[in-house]
């Protein structure tokens, strides 16, 4: 929609809690959609009415990583 104004979003996964975002973007007609986790297959989110949400992304994680040793840490 020319003009729009897109707005990012933040979901997450409540099978797994992987941390999730998304485009919304206002539309001229309903739409209806729904996103499931890459990971788990759980209902992330589910939408009808007049947005639609795209660029499902995986946010970047806050916790370290596995494996790997952080400095002050034993």
């Amino acid at each position: 929609m020319a003009g729009s104004l897109f707005v990012i979003e933040y979901f997450s996964c409540p099978g797994c809690a992987l941390p999730y975002s998304v485009t919304k973007e206002e539309q001229p007609t309903k739409r209806s959609g729904s996103f499931a986790c890459e990971v788990c297959g759980s209902l992330v989110h589910a939408w009808s009415g007049n947005y639609d949400f795209f660029d499902w992304q995986v946010d970047k994680a806050d916790t370290p990583e596995f494996g790997k040793r952080w400095a002050g840490t034993r």
